[in-house]
């Protein structure tokens, strides 16, 4: 089951992340090493660190099978 989930802030998409992967019984540690990243960065993400690099984010949730859409206004 899918849900649209609106993101404002890093602290919001950290919060998606950490529901995901909880719900998959995904450890913080084990994500890390599917995406070849440290437990140290999944935490920033998680806790909402606005300094994460886009293309990390992007990888942890493209493991996770979170999809990102963006909403682009027309003229």
């Amino acid at each position: 089951m899918s849900a649209l989930v609106q993101i404002h802030t890093p602290d919001d998409l950290g919060k998606a992340v950490r529901k995901v992967r909880k719900a998959q019984g995904i450890t913080q540690s084990d994500l890390a090493l599917i995406a070849g990243k440290s437990h140290v960065l999944l935490r920033d993400i998680e806790k909402g660190k606005g300094t994460v690099s886009l293309a990390s984010v992007l990888l942890v949730m493209q493991e996770l099978g979170i999809r990102l859409y963006m909403d682009i206004p027309g003229k």
